[in-house]
């Protein structure tokens, strides 16, 4: 009887052990936190499809799956929009479509002379709502290494990023609003972001 007792305490130990060293909990693609931020909500399907849709630029991205989310904490709120596109061609050709079509910098503008087009406005719909004035995309240094590229804008007051992740079978788009105007703290989320969904 008591080897019995002793092989369910160990057993017992060692699944407390186990479920103590899983990873994040995860919600749909998100983790539940995201650095001092806590998930607040997320959808995923038509309901995230629509929202998505909504997005000028987004909703030119061939969509296969489609997923939202909602994050807050003590400095404010970061929404995080993710379009998956079953092919990676066609994502990267929709990305790089988009990206122009907000007039975002190539990084050669400065060796033509140019000032760039980071200062330019322009009225679109976006995560804003239709017809916010928006500054023109600039690829901001995310990590050391290039990839992947980073692109900022603001509206009004809210910032955002989106860049593009791809494997070998899919592309997937990520848009991320911050209303919390630090700029080292959103660069430390999107950080996050890229590594963790």
């Amino acid at each position: 009887m008591r080897k019995e007792v002793y092989a369910l305490l160990i057993i017992a130990a060692v699944m407390v052990v186990i479920v103590s060293y899983q990873p994040e909990a995860r919600k749909s693609i998100f983790t539940e936190t995201m650095g001092d931020m806590s998930l607040a909500m997320y959808d995923t399907g038509e309901v995230a499809a629509m929202q998505i849709q909504g997005i000028y630029g987004l909703r030119d991205i061939p969509l296969t799956k489609g997923y939202t989310a909602a994050y807050s904490g003590r400095n404010g709120s970061m929404r995080i929009m993710v379009v998956e596109s079953g092919d990676h061609n066609s994502a990267n050709d929709a990305f790089n479509a988009m990206n122009s079509m907000f007039g975002a910098s190539t990084g050669h503008e400065e060796h033509e002379g140019d000032a760039g087009q980071a200062g330019q406005t322009g009225a679109h719909s976006n995560d804003a709502g239709e017809g916010h004035n928006f500054t023109a995309p600039v690829k901001v240094n995310i990590f050391d290494f290039q990839k992947p590229d980073v692109f900022s804008m603001q509206a009004n007051n809210l910032y955002m990023y989106y860049y593009l992740k791809m494997d070998y079978k899919r592309g997937k788009v990520y848009w991320l609003t911050f209303d919390y105007p630090d700029t080292d703290y959103q660069k430390a989320m999107v950080r996050q972001a890229i590594m963790k969904i």
